[in-house]
């Protein structure tokens, strides 16, 4: 049996999963700079980047739980 079986079996869910991790790591990304590019000026956070992180946050903790279900999903059926 191929050692590499499950990690070809596992193909079609890695890269879904890799793809959503680096479209959210990319904005999570752009946001920090901005906020980082923002408090070096002096400005703080106004209110609207302040809630869109928040909503960020939120999203990316309620994405992390499904990708760990998939996970347990996929690992319980082998």
């Amino acid at each position: 049996m191929n050692p590499f079986h499950f990690l070809i079996e596992m193909m079609p869910f890695v890269i879904p999963i890799a793809i959503v991790g680096i479209v959210f790591g990319s904005i999570t990304s752009i946001v920090k700079s901005r906020h980082e590019k923002s408090a070096r000026e002096g400005n703080g956070l106004s209110e609207e980047e302040s809630r869109i992180m928040k909503d960020l946050y939120n999203s990316l903790q309620k994405m992390e739980k499904r990708v760990e279900a998939l996970e347990t999903i996929i690992i319980n059926k082998k």
